[in-house]
């Protein structure tokens, strides 16, 4: 029994030096030297998103018409000039439906010339009174549909012979093929997507822009090349007129300013967007000197070599400054780093 108490007394001996040292740890007179920054007003707000460069227009190429694949003469990423033939189908059945067209309107012109040649005769007939006139009036509306006949059959062979046309799929405008999805043997059926060419001209930034950030989107912005000190002024064009279901942001194209062979297409970039707050009272402080001490939002305020807690009201945040507001006037001193080391009353020391 001796022993066990004499245990025991150590045991709560060293726990006490423990909580001792510990609350020495604590001590808000032990100074603890920190970074600082001061309040300022803020009369804008800057923040980023990212995107890549993409063409102003851009088209998926179909055939006019159905038909086999027989010849592939591009690839994708090649440049191709206006009018120039990327694919084509097999001629052999457009062919066939010119053939079918001129004989067809081989036999319209036949009929309509002895429909006309019997009206003719049943006109004379009929001024002798040896036909009645109901005869005379059939044969003239039948000449009338042979005639219209071939007038049809016309159409149908220039339908024919423009189609023989379309088994040649050229390009509508100079540009690059970004896909090229048409094979040789492959059957498509009319106006079926084969190749998509992003046209020479105009470069946009391409970004989805956060809920949160739709009705604040500025204008303007400065559009910088991922890794490159290259820039350039940017304007917003257009921006969808609904959300992405799954990603509820909103589309947004930029139009870039400047020469377009500098940016080339679905290269990564960084759209910067300055917002004017417009006259609001904000203020803008770091990230790090926010802390939440379970009693809501607030800064550490340095004076006279230590600290005091006060509550902020945050009402946005970017990648680096946040914007509240508060009591404090502008120029005052706060730890910039490190809060959620302090307690109230921290003796600290500032470091250049």
């Amino acid at each position: 029994m001796r022993v066990l108490s004499l245990a025991t007394l150590a045991v709560f001996f060293l726990y006490g030096c423990g909580a001792e040292q510990n609350n020495a740890q604590r001590e808000p007179n032990s100074s603890v030297k920190v970074r600082t920054a001061v309040i300022e007003s803020a009369d804008h707000q800057t923040w980023t998103l990212s995107g890549t460069v993409q063409s102003r227009n851009e088209a998926e190429l179909g055939f006019r018409l159905a038909g086999q694949i027989n010849e592939r003469l591009v690839q994708a990423g090649q440049h191709v000039e206006a009018g120039d033939v990327l694919l084509k189908l097999d001629p052999a059945d457009i062919r066939q439906q010119l053939s079918a067209a001129q004989a067809a309107l081989q036999s319209a012109r036949a009929q309509a010339d002895n429909a006309e040649a019997n009206r003719r005769r049943l006109d004379t007939l009929r001024q002798q009174d040896l036909v009645p006139q109901q005869a005379y009036e059939d044969a003239r509306a039948t000449a009338s549909a042979a005639s219209e006949s071939v007038k049809a059959t016309q159409a149908q062979l220039a339908q024919a012979r423009s189609a023989s046309g379309y088994v040649e799929l050229k390009a509508p405008a100079s540009g690059i093929l970004l896909e090229v999805s048409g094979e040789i043997g492959q059957v498509v059926s009319a106006g079926m997507p084969v190749a998509r060419l992003a046209y020479d001209g105009p470069r946009d930034v391409e970004v989805y822009v956060p809920e949160r950030r739709r009705s604040e989107l500025p204008k303007t912005a400065r559009v910088q090349l991922y890794s490159h000190d290259q820039q350039a002024n940017a304007s917003l064009r257009e921006i969808s007129g609904s959300a992405d279901p799954l990603t509820r942001s909103w589309r947004a194209r930029f139009a870039i300013e400047g020469d377009p062979q500098a940016w080339s297409l679905g290269s990564s970039v960084t759209l910067e967007l300055v917002q004017a707050l417009n006259g609001k009272a904000l203020q803008q402080v770091p990230v790090g000197a926010l802390i939440d001490r379970g009693q809501g939002m607030g800064v550490w305020v340095v004076a006279e070599g230590h600290v005091q807690f006060q509550p902020v009201t945050l009402r946005r945040m970017d990648t680096e400054q946040a914007y509240i507001h508060s009591d404090l006037p502008s120029e005052t001193r706060i730890i910039a780093l490190g809060a959620h080391l302090l307690e109230p009353g921290q003796a600290v020391e500032v470091m250049p």
